[in-house]
């Protein structure tokens, strides 16, 4: 019995404990999506690169100099992607450039939108530490945004996360800067709520969203409307997140289209053309344990039906296949950070089932992560 108590005392005095201690709190940043790993084995940067992907799709190959543009950002997390767009300016809205070659395709992606992706993400990165050192322009890229997310406390650090980062903006903006360089508190919000059910939208949530919605008098006529001649555009952003909706992404996708006259930009997951009963079986076992519901993994087709059916035009619908820079990528980090934390006794449990369905989905080509757009 003695020597159990030594035992256990020697491990608490030299063992690796304290290493919680030297861990920065709060973590410098909270990203949580799949990312995008083409030229990094970084998690943060890969997330954020997933984000200057989908936002080159989509803002990329708009003429926005002149127009005020509003974001919904539905799955907003802790804040992180929220503070990456209100960082971007006007003047670096040739970071996503690369996003005018964007493949039009409504079942499957060419090799130029795979260059069109590949070269706006790189630009991405390698500007990204010259950001810093950017004079901003007098406006910002976004002028209003809204965040939503299911979970209350990553709500609460979001929107306390934006403002701080609003306020430390401000204070750095120089005597010949106006306060147009900078989006206005009040213009950028993060709510708790159900993001896959509108209907259910209240209060300051609604009351923000109220501001998107173009009047009878500004809004396009049709989908070939100049957007020189509408002064504002409106986006639904979902990064890494609509497959989780319930009971699907329609009612969100359906209120975006006809009550926001929002364009549509994503990550999101499509189940392949081809797949097998077994492989089927597997992903509901997959969805069962995760939540996410199995109907949600469509194919390709079934996607743009479903555009379709919430008001969009099949022909204005863009995919592209990114897999092969997703899965292997976060399977590798995944599989590193196991092994860095096992020494220091960290549980990454829940991540090990994480790592095993994205190698999984890496092999098999069952699932696929593409990017998504659909123009109004």
């Amino acid at each position: 019995m003695l020597g159990f108590f030594k035992k256990a005392l020697e491990s608490r005095v030299y063992g690796l404990d304290h290493a919680l201690l030297n861990i920065q709190l709060p973590p410098a940043t909270l990203w949580m999506n799949m990312g995008y790993w083409k030229d990094t084995e970084d998690f943060p940067e890969a997330c954020q690169a997933l984000l200057d992907l989908v936002l080159g799709a989509g803002l990329g190959r708009e003429e926005i100099d002149s127009q005020s543009v509003s974001i919904l950002d539905v799955g907003c997390g802790c804040g992180d992607q929220s503070i990456r767009i209100a960082s971007l300016k006007r003047g670096e809205k040739s970071s996503f450039s690369a996003g005018r070659s964007f493949s039009s395709a409504s079942a499957s992606a060419s090799r130029s939108g795979f260059d069109a992706l590949d070269n706006s993400a790189n630009a991405a990165i390698s500007r990204r530490t010259d950001v810093a050192r950017f004079n901003p322009p007098p406006r910002a890229l976004v002028d209003t945004y809204v965040g939503i997310t299911l979970q209350a406390s990553q709500a609460e650090i979001g929107q306390r996360r934006i403002g701080l980062h609003q306020q430390q903006s401000s204070r750095t903006q120089t005597t010949a800067t106006t306060t147009r360089d900078i989006p206005s508190e009040s213009n950028y919000h993060i709510f708790c709520a159900d993001a896959a059910n509108p209907s259910t939208w209240t209060g300051d949530l609604q009351t923000s969203i109220s501001t998107m919605i173009p009047s009878s008098s500004s809004s396009p006529s049709s989908p070939t409307t100049s957007l020189t001649a509408n002064p504002h555009t409106t986006w639904l952003l979902a990064l890494d997140t609509l497959y989780h909706f319930q009971p699907s992404r329609l009612p969100i996708l359906h209120y975006a289209n006809t009550t926001l006259h929002a364009s549509f930009m994503a990550f999101d997951l499509l189940l392949a053309d081809q797949s097998s009963v077994w492989q089927r079986l597997k992903l509901r076992l997959v969805c069962l344990v995760t939540g996410a519901p199995f109907a949600n993994f469509l194919t390709c087709e079934q996607y743009v039906q479903l555009l379709v059916e919430a008001g969009y035009e099949r022909d204005r619908v863009e995919i592209v296949d990114i897999s092969p820079d997703v899965f292997p990528g976060i399977t590798r980090f995944l599989q590193r950070r196991i092994r860095e934390a096992r020494p220091f006794g960290l549980k990454l449990g829940k991540f090990r089932g994480a790592k095993s369905v994205f190698g999984w989905w890496a092999r098999s080509g069952i699932v696929r992560g593409v990017v998504v757009v659909a123009r109004k």
